[in-house]
């Protein structure tokens, strides 16, 4: 429906009952905000947009407080214009629909702290076709009395959990059909009332935004349902942690860059290089693809999640698994798996910058460490460190430190949407930082 007009695009959603038009953007700490319009004014808004106060992207919080080290202030606004291909039904919410919007300043220059246009102006200078595609986990709680119990006590792949998700999973699966994003697999996962789905991969700009639809309708779908859907990192100290697997390939003339005959894994010196582009930037890279204090609480040693920077083929410990590929099947499946990231990531902001720095790694010919066949936790500090294997950031600091001292995020984002994003994400870091936890309390306020 893209490609219809206005005019032709409100004419067919009216035809499908639809009332209301939801104009949604993602900030930069990854909450999916937005207006509400109707389906009689949604025209008008395709061309004009809608206002945001300045301060809404980058200088918003995820618990709604203002970044007062922003440039931003309560002087400014900018316009919020969707993007008409986004526009889609929410099969959760009858007579409603939703698109993706990007802002943009009052003489139409794209607003700074706006990855999305920057991440289209990004793959547009690209030679080379990049296909993403999206493996999110989640958990899906019931509310008993005060407290949250997940919504099954199913083992890893059983399909006793397969059974009891039954009609959330069809529900879910009517709504994505709906929104035009194509599943590929779904799964109990190791947890309890935890859930793992494979989206089908499309070019970054599309997979993002089918990651957006999938967040909107999985919480949508659930809380018609009574249930409370969480895409947190590490829920609890008692649950495993959910993830958000991203597979990645380059493609040019309907040729897969990333496969070559003549390497034992399959790999073309492209897939190597841009192997060592990401490494060499993976402790940056963490403050865009493990945003949060909490993302640090599940990329723990030996936890299947990576800890450590290396990559190694069918290895879960890696920060970067070559899959195993179908025999016979390998040139058109060769690609890379990066485990080092979770669903509190801005897709835009984080997949750019996995691109980016892959890109460089083939610019540069960047060479990774050797492959790790085991799991690096078995090994030595001193036998780590002989291979490059080493322990990136533990903690959301770290990685934000990282990132202000790596020059590449800046030439591709801008000083402007790092700098802002550096505030934004250290005033949670701040926040979490200066609470006193009940463990503290319970360990140490009797002991000392």
């Amino acid at each position: 429906m893209s490609d219809l007009n206005p005019k032709e695009l409100v004419r067919k959603f009216k035809e499908m009952g639809v009332k209301f038009v939801r104009i949604l953007y993602v900030d930069l700490d990854s909450i999916i905000r937005g207006r509400v319009t109707t389906i009689d004014n949604f025209e008008h808004e395709v061309e004009e947009g809608l206002t945001l106060a300045i301060v809404m992207q980058s200088a918003f919080t995820v618990t709604d407080k203002l970044v007062t080290a922003s440039r931003y202030t309560a002087v400014g606004e900018v316009r919020l214009i969707p993007d008409v291909s986004t526009l889609r039904v929410t099969t959760w919410a009858p007579g409603h629909a939703m698109v993706i919007g990007e802002q943009y300043r009052p003489d139409g220059a794209p607003f700074e702290v706006d990855p999305r246009p920057k991440l289209r102006e990004l793959l547009a200078n690209s030679k080379y076709s990049i296909l993403v595609g999206y493996e999110p986990e989640f958990y899906l709680f019931r509310r008993v009395g005060s407290e949250l119990e997940p919504f099954d006590k199913s083992l890893c792949f059983a399909t006793s959990g397969m059974n009891a998700s039954v009609e959330f999973v069809s529900k879910l699966k009517e709504a994505l059909d709906a929104m035009g994003v194509e599943v590929v697999h779904y799964y109990p996962e190791y947890g309890p009332g935890q859930h793992e789905v494979s989206l089908k991969a499309y070019d970054p700009l599309t997979a993002s935004d089918a990651m957006i639809m999938f967040r909107e309708a999985v919480r949508g779908v659930a809380q018609s349902m009574g249930l409370i859907a969480s895409f947190m990192p590490k829920p609890s100290e008692d649950l495993p942690g959910s993830g958000l697997h991203i597979h990645i390939s380059l493609w040019r003339d309907g040729n897969n860059i990333f496969y070559s005959d003549k390497d034992r894994y399959h790999l073309s010196d492209e897939a190597y290089w841009f192997i060592g582009g990401v490494l060499k930037h993976i402790s940056a890279l963490l403050a865009f693809t493990a945003p949060t204090v909490n993302s640090y609480k599940r990329l723990l040693p030996s936890r299947w999640a990576s800890a450590y920077a290396c990559w190694g083929p069918e290895n879960r410990e890696a920060a970067i698994r070559v899959p195993l590929p179908p025999k016979g099947k390998e040139r058109e499946f060769m690609h890379l798996e990066l485990k080092f990231a979770d669903n509190t990531l801005q897709p835009y902001l984080a997949i750019g910058s996995i691109i980016a720095a892959g890109l460089k790694g083939i610019e540069e010919k960047i060479e990774p460490p050797e492959p790790c066949l085991v799991d690096p936790t078995k090994l030595s500090d001193e036998e780590r460190e002989k291979r490059g294997w080493v322990r990136y950031p533990e903690n959301l600091l770290d990685a934000l430190r990282a990132l202000q001292k790596d020059s590449l995020f800046r030439e591709v984002w801008g000083d402007v949407l790092i700098d802002e994003y550096i505030k934004l994400k250290l005033h949670q870091w701040h926040s979490y930082h200066n609470h006193v936890s009940d463990w503290e309390r319970e360990k140490l306020l009797e002991a000392f």
